[in-house]
């Protein structure tokens, strides 16, 4: 599939254009995976954004950032009857929102790289250059795509690049039948000297964009689908040029034989600006597909070295496009679900790289009905995480008029945030961990259950007894009544016989042996609901253990009916020490004046201390004694009319005294019931 993003991004504005779709939709059963007011009255998108429950990074964290694929163009409205200054200003403050408060970078495309005069061309975006220029300190990443490459913005009158013309010596080409009619492709004789002219027509345009920038790129993902491909394999082995090629180099295989030469195509065309502008010399450098799939891919332990490697691993770039949820477990024609990810991911860690950063999209049909939904994604999202993925290259792909409105589909930016702020908390396992190996060493991606819904993974840290276990209980169907949302499961890890709940958005947990022997699981996602983002609770939940800083493994215990391992049933809790502090931190959107309380739910006596603060103001300070109780047992505390929850607010607990014990906590404009949470 072409996914050519072309964006026109000018105008930098502070206001924000609603439009109506054209688009066909009709009502589902499953409302509460559609915004409010589908189908004709959703809020635009920006203002959902703005509006969802921001994700929850744990501070401090390392991870690379997202890699914005859906055209903010599309997102701002261009195809719904928007003037270019509209969606262009709705499209800047969308990439401006996405790049503050969802961890994406800043994007531009550069998908052409064609050069007006002196001034930057809309392919180059200028209003995003502007835009990275603000926030020096945020990744600017930019799209390109070597097949649609113009060199005549160097003055020459080529209006393709080397690899797309038809007309070269006819040595160059092989020859084959599509849908019976003669047609040909580059073969792997395209001299360098050839392929250099690209590279030095993108150099060029690279050289003409940093006279405007005052920071670096940080990141270029090519498109990666120019030819000749891997699918082309039968053609090529039947080539007698191509035969000759591969038996003058001594290469044994077909597969090694392309492999190798697409390999050495592709760094003579990417070296050529990444060299050759001394400003990419450091820059992160992907292409979309390099992976371990099992067809019509170059093989990775080859085809790899095209790209940058973090930290001496190199991250594979699958595509996991269900499109629809009936696909999302194996895969159908170019639409690859989990069974693609699970042969790719096996063949990748073989070779030793352990994170991979996979292209992702919950499907692209501008009939809502027909897409996954957002609970089913983001639980699908997760397990992708526990896998190995680090950050995710989003995507959206607007085709064809009519365009899907993008009020139906910007939550599709925001699941990959949710899940990447889960993976955030488990950093030291991602990292420093891998998934787990069978008797004979082979990965483990995913386990076996016999309930053909079930997806579970697993990662372990390198040295200790620290798990990652993420699941969910998947539909083949939007049909709300097709399955439960959830259900408990039973799966042995690494001798472990686990029993626990998985839900259709995902449930990640921690299972760790601590040093002093004792066993802890707790979950790191229990907040996130199976709907539609825009419709998720504005209250603030917390257990207790899933700290932001302050809490460590020998604080946390874990309580439970039934045998070991059994945690159908369990509460796991905070043991607060005298001399400690345990932070916790939200992000609170606005500043409506209104009554607010915090509950907690604890047990023991004594003596706690809270406060809660921001740069806005002193803050809340409460220290309340508490009633001796052996049970759980929620306290409400009223909060200050007079604080202002603007930005990002610091909650501090102390116990002052006595022996307590904190399961969760949630702040809440409901003081007349204690939480269902």
């Amino acid at each position: 599939m072409n996914k050519v993003c072309q964006f026109i991004i000018m105008g930098l504005a502070l206001s924000v254009t609603t439009f109506s779709s054209c688009q066909n939709k009709g009502i589902h059963p499953e409302i509460l995976q559609y915004p409010p007011g589908y189908p004709d009255n959703e809020a635009p998108a920006l203002s959902q954004l703005i509006n969802y429950p921001p994700p929850r990074y744990l501070p401090g964290n390392h991870l690379i950032r997202l890699f914005d694929w859906m055209d903010p163009h599309y997102m701002g409205g261009m195809g719904q009857k928007l003037k270019k200054k509209e969606y262009t200003t709705n499209s800047v403050l969308l990439v401006e929102e996405l790049a503050k408060n969802w961890n994406y970078g800043i994007v531009s495309s550069m998908v052409n790289g064609t050069i007006d005069g002196n001034q930057m061309s809309d392919t180059a975006c200028p209003e995003m250059i502007r835009l990275a220029n603000k926030y020096p300190n945020i990744s600017y990443d930019v799209i390109t795509y070597w097949q649609s490459l113009k060199p005549i913005g160097m003055g020459v009158k080529d209006r393709k690049p080397e690899i797309g013309k038809k007309n070269l010596d006819s040595t160059l080409y092989v020859t084959f039948d599509f849908y019976g009619k003669n047609a040909r492709e580059i073969n792997f004789n395209f001299p360098d000297s050839l392929i250099k002219i690209d590279g030095d027509a993108k150099a060029f345009t690279f050289r003409k964009m940093q006279a405007y920038l005052k920071r670096p790129i940080n990141r270029i993902n090519e498109n990666g689908e120019e030819a000749p491909g891997a699918y082309r394999i039968r053609t090529i082995a039947n080539d007698p040029l191509m035969v000759k090629m591969k038996d003058s180099l001594k290469i044994d295989s077909w597969e090694d034989f392309i492999a190798i030469r697409k390999l050495d195509m592709r760094n003579t065309y990417s070296s050529a600006f990444l060299k050759g502008v001394p400003e990419l010399n450091h820059t992160f450098f992907s292409f979309y597909t390099i992976e371990g799939g099992p067809i019509d891919r170059f093989k990775w332990a080859i085809m790899k070295k095209a790209m940058t490697p973090v930290n001496g691993t190199y991250y594979s770039t699958p595509d996991f496009y269900p499109r629809w949820p009936k696909n999302w477990k194996d895969w159908q024609g170019a639409w690859h679900g989990w069974k693609w990810i699970e042969t790719g991911r096996k063949n990748e860690i073989k070779d030793g790289d352990y994170l991979f950063s996979p292209f992702v999209s919950a499907g692209w049909s501008n009939k809502y009905e027909e897409n996954i939904s957002p609970g089913q994604w983001l639980g699908l999202l997760k397990c992708l995480s526990v896998a190995g993925a680090e950050f995710y290259y989003v995507g959206y792909f607007n085709l064809n008029a009519p365009f899907s409105n993008p009020s139906d589909y910007v939550w599709q930016a925001a699941m990959p945030a949710y899940a990447q702020a889960i993976t955030s908390r488990f950093e030291d396992v991602l990292k420093n961990g891998n998934v787990l190996f069978d008797e004979a060493h082979n990965p483990i991606i995913s386990y076996p259950d016999d309930d053909n819904h079930v997806l579970i993974t697993a990662r372990k840290l390198n040295s200790g007894e620290k798990y990652v276990i993420a699941g969910t209980y998947q539909p083949f169907s939007n049909d709300s009544s097709e399955i439960p949302e959830s259900k408990y499961v039973t799966i042995t890890i690494n001798g472990h016989s686990l029993s626990f709940e998985i839900r259709r958005q995902g449930s990640v947990y921690v299972y760790e042996k601590t040093p002093d022997n004792r066993s802890i699981f707790y979950q790191l996602d229990k907040w996130h609901e199976n709907k539609h983002p825009q419709r998720w609770s504005k209250d603030y939940c917390f257990e207790a253990e899933v700290a932001d800083s302050g809490v460590g493994a020998t604080d946390i215990f874990t309580t439970h009916d039934g045998n070991e391992d059994d945690y159908k049933n369990y509460v796991s809790y905070v043991h607060l020490q005298s001399d400690k502090s345990y932070f916790y931190y939200f992000t609170n959107r606005d500043s409506i004046n209104t009554d607010r309380f915090l509950w907690i739910r604890y047990k023991g006596n004594g003596k706690i201390s809270v406060e809660i603060s921001n740069h806005f103001n002193l803050g809340i300070f409460e220290k309340k004694d508490l009633t001796k109780t052996d049970d759980w047992k929620w306290l409400k505390i009223p909060l200050s009319m007079a604080y202002d929850y603007r930005d990002e607010n610091i909650i501090k607990i102390n116990s002052l005294k006595g022996e307590i014990d904190i399961d969760k906590f949630v702040i809440t404009t409901n003081g007349n019931a204690t939480p269902t949470y």
